[in-house]
């Protein structure tokens, strides 16, 4: 699997990781045995950084993953987490934290993100929080998740002696707005833009017409399916990484195998034409 530097920290991480978003809490044995299958299959691809948050089942994805960190040596896997943004206080945020530690069974979270932006709590409050459990050394790096531009250059400014060196957006072949919009901006500041969603939440069953067109021609060459070059298509985009969320260990296959796809960049630009984005 490769690699690509995330920012300028020196750390590499797999341009195609593992999302966990959609596990749901109150499931049988069967049902979370089959996530942990998936998850494992993944790490053994190299999709060795897994993406999870708080909020997704209510803990319980944090705990599913915590209870796989326990099978690998720490060192292997690369966790990121997201703070809920509805935290309104100070204390209730660091408490937060230490609760998505103690969930994933870890000292320490290699990358923790503020899930979205909050219409109550100040962006300068939550950099403060994120700040602390960096220098408490509970987080490695920081970074936010859907984030405008300008919101991620606020946030910035009110952090002293730490970076910012994430945003998690959602972006993908049929939702290009971030890629035009905000990855021109990481590109230039030498940070990471994490695709989240990268098949949409359908798969790309439902797409049509041009883009079901070209994305068919383009498969085709490459011996592929149209979800491994849509794939594909983000991650031969400079300083992205994704993480689609695979249930089925068969999903979890294709995924991987996308990221062996080198597209030119005319078949990448030939996508940017296409009315269908958002």
């Amino acid at each position: 699997m490769k690699k690509i530097q995330l920012a300028k920290t020196g750390e590499m991480i797999p341009i195609l990781g593992q999302g966990t978003w959609g596990i749901k809490n109150y499931r049988g044995k069967e049902y979370y045995e089959n996530w942990k299958a998936s998850l494992r299959k993944g790490i053994e691809l190299g999709m060795t950084h897994i993406d999870t948050a708080e909020m997704y089942g209510s803990g319980t994805s944090e705990k599913i993953v915590g209870e796989i960190l326990k099978e690998y040596p720490r060192e292997d896997l690369f966790i990121t987490t997201k703070l809920f943004p509805m935290h309104l206080r100070y204390k209730s945020m660091k408490k937060a934290a230490y609760k998505s530690i103690e969930r994933l069974g870890i000292d320490q979270i290699d990358m923790y993100l503020i899930h979205w932006p909050s219409p109550i709590v100040s962006i300068k409050k939550q950099m403060k929080v994120l700040e602390y459990l960096v220098k408490e050394e509970k987080v490695r790096f920081i970074g936010v998740s859907n984030f405008s531009v300008e919101k991620f250059k606020k946030a910035q400014s009110y952090l002293n002696d730490v970076k910012l060196v994430n945003n998690q957006l959602n972006a993908s072949i049929v939702r290009q707005k971030h890629v035009h919009e905000s990855l021109p901006y990481y590109q230039t500041e030498g940070l990471t833009m994490t695709a989240y969603s990268p098949l949409g939440h359908q798969g790309l069953k439902n797409i049509k017409g041009e883009l079901k067109e070209k994305l068919e021609s383009v498969a085709k060459k490459y011996d592929a399916t149209i979800q491994q070059i849509a794939i594909a298509w983000l991650i031969n985009h400079e300083n992205v990484i994704t993480i689609p969320k695979a249930y089925k260990i068969e999903h979890v296959e294709a995924n991987a195998k996308a990221a062996d796809i080198k597209l030119t960049q005319d078949e990448i630009k030939l996508f940017y034409d296409l009315k269908k984005t958002k």
